[in-house]
């Protein structure tokens, strides 16, 4: 029994590579072509084919026990949320964390910059040349609020719907490129990148878009100075705290933005994302009266501001458990010298605090996933050597 399960090894192996790049490839591939303005047939059958996939990739890895032991327990998690809530994102991603096991991450990463590069670039060239999609719109943007008019631009998107989402699209591979290759990158290398995204700002006028770039390019210059990366990852986990703490401030004082000086000027550079929550919402969604310990299958409502999306979509249980995770995961970026896995972490919390790119049903957006996977033995503390 034993010389028969040693020849299956081989063949366990091969399946779990092969199924996972299937299911990986079809994810990335939705997360492009949501992008453009196609819209994707039978979204929840391909879903359903991914996490299938995901789960022979997972049941043809070797785990060890406290891995299992962890699986089941994040499981009757994802379980409970998809009864409470209806939505399998939870489940999906538990089940892609653990399949992650047994694959060269840093590869996989790579190679999803470089299908995203790429597939970007054809949805660009096609709306640039007129064949598919929009390359710019003559619109009225930046409401002041709801109620009130705003100003008419023209902007481009590059066929991806909005201005907006194409700078973000720039910044997630810009935040992969330089996690992928930081080592070949010099300083003079990254001022290049902040000037392409201020290129990028002349044809998109995305402020959160520009925010996050001058941010990505101080975060990385102030990770080249300190001596002690032991200070990046406290102050990391001390970020994601302050993060969500604001975003809780955020969704309780949405109503009375204008009659509270500080939080008023932050909504204006946001484009009054955080009156908005209150004002342009059907129920006032996403506002703290509306969130929950487990969320419910009404709190479906789509707004920006990703971190309260989270809470709102998911409920405080599993949100928190997630950030707590979060929390985990950069002390271990820490432990393993990964500072630039700490850097993208923080670019990440800091945009999600405004825009909710990360907070989807598209589990290819979130590369923090991706992170988990590469990290979860040290996450739970699970020693190669020691079963």
């Amino acid at each position: 029994m034993g010389k028969n399960m040693e020849k299956l090894k081989p063949i366990f192996h091969k399946i779990s590579q092969v199924t996972f790049a299937l299911a990986l490839f079809i994810e990335l591939t939705i997360v492009i072509v949501e992008k453009s303005e196609y819209v994707i047939q039978y979204e929840g059958i391909w879903f359903r084919l991914t996490f299938l996939l995901f789960g022979i990739s997972l049941i043809t890895t070797k785990h060890y026990l406290k891995e299992w032991i962890a699986l089941f327990f994040f499981g009757i998690i994802g379980v409970i949320s998809y009864r409470v809530t209806g939505r399998n994102e939870i489940l999906r991603w538990i089940v892609f964390i653990w399949a992650c096991q047994g694959k060269e991450m840093k590869k996989i990463l790579k190679f999803t910059f470089w299908y995203t590069l790429v597939g970007c670039a054809m949805i660009m060239l096609l709306s640039i040349i007129g064949v598919y999609g929009t390359a710019f719109h003559q619109e009225i943007y930046r409401t002041e609020a709801a109620w009130t008019p705003g100003v008419l631009e023209t902007r481009f998107s590059f066929g991806m719907g909005h201005p907006n989402a194409f700078h973000c699209m720039m910044l997630v591979i810009t935040w992969l490129g330089i996690y992928s290759y930081s080592s070949r990158i010099k300083w003079h290398g990254y001022l290049l990148i902040l000037l392409g995204h201020i290129a990028i700002f002349y044809f998109t006028d995305s402020k959160t878009g520009i925010i996050m770039s001058v941010t990505t390019i101080i975060v990385i210059f102030l990770t080249f100075l300190m001596k002690e990366s032991r200070y990046l990852a406290i102050g990391s986990i001390v970020l994601t705290v302050v993060a969500i703490a604001t975003s809780i401030y955020m969704a309780a004082n949405s109503q009375n933005v204008i009659n509270n000086d500080w939080l008023y000027k932050i909504d204006n550079i946001l484009s009054n994302r955080i009156l908005n929550l209150y004002y342009n919402t059907t129920i006032h969604e996403g506002t703290l009266a509306t969130w929950s310990l487990w969320s419910n299958d009404i709190s479906t409502a789509f707004f920006d501001l990703g971190i309260i999306r989270m809470f709102y979509w998911y409920g405080i249980i599993p949100a928190g458990i997630y950030f707590i995770s979060q929390c985990r995961l950069l002390w271990c970026g820490y432990k393993k010298g990964d500072n630039m896995m700490v850097v993208v972490l923080i670019c990440i919390t800091i945009y999600s605090l405004f825009e909710a790119h990360f907070v989807s049903d598209y589990m290819g957006r979130n590369y923090i996933l991706f992170f988990f996977g590469m990290y979860l033995k040290d996450m739970l503390g699970i020693k190669e050597n020691v079963q």
